[in-house]
């Protein structure tokens, strides 16, 4: 019988192989506690950009965005937003796998987002040069990392699926306990402080390591690109969550937006009551 199949293997012409196509991802296939967490961390934004802009149009009302509580408010702001973005691209790079996607497709998958990313990043930095001049433009914030991140960084090291912790630890702690200085300019986006930083600077030492550690959490959490064994007991359409999960969704137009109608509020509240903005 094993000829007779085997016969019959050479013999019959092959099977049409149908081309492999990537599978359309809706609204099912978003994982609302991602979104969710996204949405406070805008939250979070919002605040501390509030108390950012009274200080920038009214000096005298006091605040003090820099320090204190407000400066912790910004760092779990940037590193929350950031953890985000280790876990989602984990769980794109892991879906894309899935859909057959492999060597050059697999990163080309995540280009598209990743300059979509830096394009908004070159609008913050013209308009903040316009609006604020050159020294306290927007050289290297928190999208131009997201941008270098998504583009170069986590393609190279989301295989190393939760060892990304090690190293994202390392990139913290070097950030942290150097104090690195350097007149040239490209340097600025590894760590070491330029004359003039600009506002929201975020460069990859020791800011890149939170989403290096959410590569980590990711592979933990969301095996496959899927909700793991630890999230099980999440429900998966609560009314509640879906709802909190949509300004989530909208995180980079909503970025975009968010400081132009804050600080026009606030300075046409201000001027109403008569402040000296």
């Amino acid at each position: 019988m094993s000829e007779t199949l085997s016969s019959r293997n050479d013999t019959a012409p092959a099977p049409e192989r149908e081309p492999q196509r990537r599978r359309p991802r809706g609204d099912d296939d978003r994982l609302w506690e991602v979104d969710a967490t996204r949405t406070l961390a805008m939250v979070m934004m919002v605040v501390y950009h509030v108390v950012y802009d009274i200080n920038f149009l009214l000096p005298a009302a006091g605040v003090d965005p820099y320090n204190g509580v407000w400066r912790a408010l910004q760092v779990v702001c940037g590193s929350t937003f950031l953890t985000l973005v280790g876990i989602s691209f984990w769980i794109s790079h892991e879906r894309a796998k899935a859909d057959r996607l492999t060597g050059e497709q697999l990163w080309r998958s995540h280009l598209l987002r990743g300059f979509e990313v830096l394009a908004a990043a070159t609008v913050v930095s013209i308009a903040t040069r316009v609006a604020l001049g050159p020294d306290d433009a927007v050289r290297f914030g928190i999208l131009h990392l997201i941008a270098a991140l998504m583009i170069v960084v986590l393609p190279l090291t989301v295989r190393l699926g939760r060892w990304n912790a090690i190293l994202g630890a390392a990139i913290i702690a070097a950030g942290l306990s150097t104090d690195l200085t350097s007149d040239i300019p490209g340097l600025l986006a590894l760590g070491f402080e330029p004359p003039q930083a600009g506002v929201d600077w975020y460069p990859l030492m020791p800011w890149g390591g939170a989403a290096l550690l959410g590569v980590a959490l990711g592979s933990v959490l969301y095996p496959c690109g899927r909700r793991g064994p630890a999230l099980r007991a999440l429900p998966r359409h609560p009314r509640l969550g879906r709802l909190a999960a949509q300004p989530g969704r909208r995180s980079l137009p909503f970025y975009l937006v968010h400081q132009p109608v804050l600080v026009a509020v606030l300075g046409s509240g201000f001027w109403l009551f008569g402040a000296d903005v």
